[in-house]
């Protein structure tokens, strides 16, 4: 009898231990309930995460099991300054709560394994000069904000501005750079973690960063470093507001030429801050629908899967 017990209780705690553990990913709450898309982009959580009365200025951050997500949204009013401010919501395990200002206001990105959260505190004393900061979940609660001291370290970078981490922890950031004759000195810019410490950020080449007046920003770099993601208006500079781009590294450590992910993305107006979805599946990116309205939209992924078979057919 103490025997079946013992096999009975064993039994309940490992179906307890997968009922917590389930990801989210694999449920129908999955991105906040949302009807996945499918190749045409779709508005992402139509007045939840997208509205009407604020711009989406970037894309939602998930953790990696899908229940955490992260967003920045600005609001601004006629002769006022723009309010800036983040977003979050949570699943408790049976729902999603309703979203919450959070104090990680500025671009807020998860790194891949979901234990930080970097982003920019926008409007805080001595905020935005220092760069980057970030905060770690511990026993479930977000840590206080460490700063990385890189505009300290790195001071002809000026600011640092869209963040992105690989596996390894390999930063990409948008930054100044001097004398590139890109618009605005925009530059995209790759550092890597070397025992605890970040080597000097080295700037990426003509085929990501293309000088000649033209924007080169927003990038997004894939957990695995296959390939970067970023918003550029080269296809037309005197008419092109801005679209997605596509950069596949070379075994080498080499880049392609960049890809314009076509016309199933790309619209007339402005495409800007892809990322790609924890699981891989979704491509998620910002575009302006109408004056002081941009928006958040999403669709599958798979057309960076088929874009690299054909740079790599070439």
């Amino acid at each position: 009898m103490k025997r079946v017990l013992i096999i009975t209780l064993i039994g309940l705690f490992s179906f307890s231990c997968t009922q917590t553990k389930k990801n989210i990913f694999e449920t129908t709450d999955a991105y906040l309930g949302q009807t996945p898309p499918q190749d045409i982009p779709v508005t992402f959580a139509p007045g939840i995460v997208s509205t009407d009365t604020t711009i989406e200025h970037g894309t939602p951050t998930f953790s990696p099991n899908g229940n955490e997500v992260f967003w920045q949204s600005n609001y601004r009013q006629s002769g006022k300054e723009t309010e800036i401010f983040g977003m979050t919501m949570q699943h408790d395990g049976d729902t999603w709560n309703a979203p919450k200002v959070s104090p990680y206001n500025s671009g807020p990105v998860f790194s891949p394994d979901g234990k930080r959260l970097y982003f920019l505190p926008f409007g805080e004393e001595n905020g935005e000069k220092n760069g980057p900061y970030y905060v770690e979940k511990k026993n479930n609660i977000w840590s206080e904000p460490v700063c990385m001291d890189l505009l300290a370290q790195f001071p002809e970078i000026k600011y640092a501005y869209n963040y992105s981490v690989t596996q390894n922890g390999t930063f990409y950031f948008l930054g100044h750079a001097e004398g590139l004759g890109s618009m605005n000195d925009f530059g995209i810019y790759r550092m890597e973690l070397n025992n605890g410490e970040y080597s000097k950020p080295e700037l990426l080449p003509s085929s990501i960063n293309l000088g000649k007046g033209i924007m080169n920003w927003t990038p997004f770099i894939a957990p695995d470093e296959s390939y970067l993601l970023f918003s550029s208006n080269r296809l037309s500079p005197d008419n092109d507001i801005g679209d997605i781009y596509v950069c596949f590294r070379k075994s080498d450590g080499s880049w392609t030429e960049a890809i314009n992910l076509g016309t199933s993305i790309n619209s007339g107006k402005q495409e800007r801050f892809p990322s790609v979805s924890p699981d891989g599946k979704y491509l998620f990116f910002t575009r302006w629908v109408a004056r002081g309205n941009e928006d958040v939209m999403w669709v599958s992924a798979e057309i960076i899967s088929e874009l690299k078979t054909q740079s790599l057919d070439n």
